[in-house]
């Protein structure tokens, strides 16, 4: 079965070719059923086929008007497509079965109808009414999940349930984020833009701009790939501790196991002083669903194992000493980006740990989490990103309630 498109006579017209049936047989099917859903895309009634009079269309095919063509757009009956909200075509744009229809049948309107709430104008940027330009219409095309992508993302979502009991299901988990990591730099971005120069903003309007890019991101969590993920929360961390002036990705420090290790961050403040930060995503589980030994609620050995990690990155560091800080201090990416005179300093390394949710704690859990984040308080700030925007939000309310004071004044 293929679909063509043409614009004629005011009309939008479908001409769909059946391979698998003959004509009689489709239309005789569509007067018994009423209605017919073309490739799962395309509602089409009796009402909408057009007979070809003038000898205009091909005989072997069968014509339905899904549209209708205006001054400068053409639109696409959003009861044809089953939507609430209308999608129009700039007239210059040649409509092909591949900007309706995704893989495995995925009508690519009706997916996009759920995440917008008006009226799609698709064509060139600077067109008359544009609000969708068709270079992102394109991309989001050629972006849209395939069945690759969707065979990952079930496979990672299974194993993220099952691995504190199958631990061999975290493969999966990792397969996934390879796969995001290749999608990221197939699509022609690097994945580490950075968010805009929170630096310019007044400090309200950093902590807005935070709260926003993080709930934001927070939606999308499942489709940034965790290196991309880590480089964004590194900024937001950094708006949120301003003592730090400087950040640099996977720092190698010598080991004191003989095996040298790569922090996410290292981070140095004002004053020289480095501290560690560990990253991960919010899909990290950090206790158990249900209380396991006396009622208790236990750590995942996921996140134990990540807990255990920042404190080996610490005891290395506080190790290395002042050879260390001799190496760092000749390190030229670290120096490129401090300034002059200012140099690296190891004594008492402290760490920043940002993983999983706890929206979902109820009482006990959230009491049983805060016993076990106080056991590690000498050496790190865990964090969920729960407990990251709360954080925001708390920031921004003593801001407001503060300027207001200030102009009562």
């Amino acid at each position: 079965m293929s679909l063509r498109f043409e614009r004629r006579d005011g009309e939008l017209i479908m001409e769909y070719l059946p391979d698998l049936m003959d004509k009689e047989s489709l239309l005789q099917k569509l007067e018994r059923e009423g209605v017919w859903d073309i490739k799962h895309c395309f509602s089409v009634t009796v009402a909408r086929i057009r007979e070809d009079e003038e000898g205009r269309f091909e005989s072997e095919g069968i014509y339905f008007c899904i549209g209708s063509v205006g001054e400068a757009y053409t639109t696409i009956d959003p009861e044809v497509l089953g939507t609430s909200n209308g999608f129009h075509f700039d007239n210059k744009i040649r409509l092909k079965e591949n900007m309706f229809i995704a893989h495995r049948g995925i009508s690519i309107f009706r997916k996009l109808d759920k995440v917008i709430s008006m009226e799609a104008y698709i064509g060139e940027e600077d067109a008359p009414g544009c609000n969708f330009p068709f270079e992102v219409f394109k991309e989001l095309i050629q972006r849209f999940p395939k069945t690759t992508e969707l065979n990952h993302y079930a496979n990672s979502k299974i194993a993220r349930i099952v691995k504190e009991y199958f631990a061999d299901a975290e493969i999966y988990e990792e397969r996934f984020e390879r796969f995001l990591e290749r999608n990221e730099k197939n699509s022609g971005s690097d994945g580490k833009a950075r968010f805009q120069q929170y630096s310019r903003l007044t400090e309200l309007e950093q902590f807005e701009v935070v709260n926003s890019e993080l709930r934001q991101m927070l939606n999308d969590a499942e489709n940034i790939d965790e290196a991309t993920w880590q480089e964004k929360i590194c900024d937001i961390i950094r708006v949120l501790y301003p003592k730090y002036i400087a950040s640099v990705r996977e720092m190698k420090i010598h080991g004191a196991d003989k095996h040298d290790k790569k922090p996410d961050f290292l981070l140095v403040d004002a004053n020289g002083y480095v501290d560690v930060m560990e990253i991960k995503k919010p899909s990290v589980q950090i206790l158990s669903e249900q209380p396991i030994y006396r009622n208790n609620y236990i750590s995942t050995r996921e996140f134990v194992g990540t807990v255990q990690q920042i404190e080996k990155y610490i005891y290395c560091l506080r190790h290395w000493g002042e050879t260390g800080e001799k190496c760092l201090s000749e390190d030229k990416k670290l120096m490129a980006i401090l300034p002059d005179g200012l140099l690296p300093k190891i004594i008492n390394p402290q760490g920043i740990l940002l993983l999983g949710r706890s929206n979902n704690f109820k009482e006990q859990r959230e009491r049983d989490f805060e016993l076990i984040k106080r056991q590690y308080r000498n050496v790190a700030d865990i964090m969920t990103y729960d407990d990251l925007v709360w954080r925001v939000q708390n920031i921004i309310g003593a801001l407001r309630k503060s300027i207001a004071t200030s102009g009562n004044k």
